[in-house]
């Protein structure tokens, strides 16, 4: 009788989670919590400890953990530079009930959002991001953020990097300001048009596995506008680059995203 109820219930259970679409989320949870670990310890992250909190933003909240991810040889060929990139990233989180995550939903003020940080370790002489005078190289910092959408996230969901899209108009450059309790950082912000992660699923993309299943759309990966940020300072203790960024469907969402988490960042 015993081991019938406790069949009973393991049924109840698995019938539940497949119900409410719960299996998206653990499945999410339970294979990407690993690989930030991994990724985590042999990345740049292993030498530099950056702390980015993880928060709601009105009610929205974000995936539950920061997640990381190391780029050696791929972002080195991209740039032809031989350079090392580590990010570490976060989007907007799984409700319940849904078998996709907010990254997905339109009508989401976390729509298509990411905030985070890179860490850029440069073998030339130059650290990564400035010229030899000091002053800031954007064409080649804007290289960052286009590789990580182009070849990392899109092409994550079924986009070839070469029918992608990834344009950056610099709106504003704010140099020497303080951020996270320290000074001589400098800010960007940019107007972006890149394609939207939606589209009609056919076969399985490994990004499923993180953001859940796209939702269906009359058009795959459309361009959409969006708002995005850095902050970047070479630190020379560290002899890297790091680069605080946002991306969000506007700049009052940026801001948020800004003000309520990134800002509260810290470097140990």
């Amino acid at each position: 009788m015993k081991n019938k109820l406790k069949l009973i219930t393991i049924i109840i259970i698995i019938l539940f989670v497949y119900i409410t679409n719960l299996h998206y989320h653990l499945r999410s949870y339970l294979i990407m919590y690993p690989l930030k670990i991994y990724y985590k310890n042999t990345g740049l992250y292993n030498d530099i400890n950056i702390n980015i909190p993880t928060r709601k933003i009105n009610n929205t909240s974000f995936y539950p953990f920061m997640l990381y991810f190391n780029s050696k040889n791929g972002f080195s060929n991209y740039i032809n530079e031989d350079v090392e990139l580590s990010i570490s990233y976060n989007f907007g989180g799984f409700k319940f009930l849904n078998e996709y995550s907010s990254y997905y939903d339109e009508d989401s003020e976390l729509f298509s959002a990411f905030y985070g940080a890179y860490i850029i370790d440069s073998k030339s002489n130059n650290p990564f991001g400035f010229k030899s005078n000091g002053d800031i190289n954007i064409d080649l910092l804007e290289k960052v953020p286009k590789y990580d959408q182009k070849y990392l996230v899109l092409r994550s969901l079924g986009l070839n990097p070469k029918k992608s899209t990834f344009k950056n108009d610099i709106i504003d450059i704010e140099e020497n300001i303080e951020y996270i309790k320290s000074d001589n950082w400098i800010k960007v912000d940019s107007k972006i048009r890149t394609n939207s992660p939606n589209h009609n699923k056919k076969n399985f993309q490994r990004g499923y596995i993180q953001f859940g299943n796209p939702k269906n759309t009359s058009k795959n990966y459309p361009i959409i506008n969006m708002y995005g940020r850095m902050y970047v300072k070479y630190f020379k203790n560290y002899d890297k680059t790091i680069g605080f960024y946002i991306l969000g469907k506007n700049k009052n969402i940026v801001d948020k995203i800004d003000n309520e988490i990134m800002s509260r960042a810290y470097i140990n």
